[in-house]
């Protein structure tokens, strides 16, 4: 239809302002997000020999990568409530899938897309860079680079090289902390949107956030990075026992019973292979007494028989000075 009307109207064609709509030029938009998956990777198996079979296999691909990501996910937030709370498991996954169910609703809407962008932009970029140096730095130099590759050597029997001394302490930390500058520079120049089809004007348009959603975005970054404050109060100032000078319940029944088992072994084993006479006796050995300056016979009493073994010279401590 572009070519006939250009053809049509070839001395005023340019006064209708109208662009060509190439599929190369949408496939071209769409090489990054959900675009990359649904639309450009989609477009590309249709040209592949068998293209039914390889797009059921690539959509059950990402079906799997979903729900390995999604167990990941879960097992990082139900894990630490397991450990710091008597809560049955079963439970505990069941009411977190039922209220990420009812989250997950918000990105499955009309206007999902814009929603999963905005996550994408404003939740997994710089709170995630912080973390990780801030992960770095607590290894690097809180807890040292050398106790920590010398931990390595004893879990994995040999010693890393040194290029990952030098790279944990040093390249690693001034690398993200260029990348974060960066991020920050990036989001103070460009402004908050997304890119929104416009019907009136029949083409894709830049548009800002509204308050509500410059609010949210921006609430994404502080609830991400805000644990690590938190946390760090809690623990400086000793508002909530962290529970390391304590043991689980079951593992504290677990090591009784381990014990209770073998002081039963032990006593079956002295019952049975002991003899009255070789038992060792429960009294202390008698000890001779070191009297100033003299001799004392020397005695090896053995359940309250007394054998003669000589004579010992004891001298007095002050014979000695």
């Amino acid at each position: 239809m572009y070519g006939v009307i250009k053809t049509v109207k070839e001395d005023s064609f340019g006064q209708l302002g109208l662009d060509a709509c190439l599929l190369e030029d949408e496939l071209n938009k769409a090489v990054q997000g959900t675009g990359l998956a649904f639309i450009a990777f989609t477009e590309a198996m249709t040209h592949f020999p068998a293209s039914p079979f390889w797009s059921v296999m690539f959509f059950f691909m990402l079906i799997n990568l979903g729900l390995g990501s999604m167990i990941g996910t879960m097992t990082g937030i139900t894990t630490p409530i397991l450990d710091a709370f008597k809560i049955r498991k079963e439970i505990l996954c069941v009411v977190c899938c039922i209220i990420a169910f009812f989250l997950g609703l918000l990105f499955v809407q009309r206007s999902g897309n814009y929603f999963v962008t905005m996550f994408d932009d404003y939740s997994a970029g710089l709170p995630l860079t912080v973390v990780v140096i801030l992960e770095n730095i607590s290894v690097a130099w809180i807890y040292g680079t050398k106790r920590f590759m010398q931990d390595l050597e004893d879990m994995l029997g040999f010693r890393p090289y040194s290029f990952y001394y030098y790279m944990w302490r040093y390249v690693s930390p001034a690398v993200l902390v260029v990348l974060i500058i960066a991020t920050v520079i990036e989001m103070a120049v460009s402004p908050a949107g997304y890119n929104a089809w416009v019907e009136a004007e029949g083409s894709e348009r830049f548009q800002s956030y509204p308050p509500w959603a410059l609010a949210m975005a921006y609430a994404l970054i502080v609830v991400a990075m805000l644990p690590l404050p938190i946390v760090f109060i809690v623990r400086h100032f000793n508002l909530i026992s962290d529970g390391s000078n304590k043991l689980s319940v079951s593992y504290r029944k677990g090591m009784m019973k381990d014990i209770s088992n073998l002081e039963e072994q032990d006593e079956q084993r002295f019952i049975l292979s002991k003899n009255p006479s070789e038992a060792p006796s429960p009294m202390p050995a008698h000890r001779a007494y070191l009297g100033p300056g003299g001799t004392q016979e020397m005695t090896n009493t053995n359940y309250g028989t007394s054998t003669k073994t000589g004579y010992q010279n004891i001298g007095s401590p002050e014979s000695e000075l």
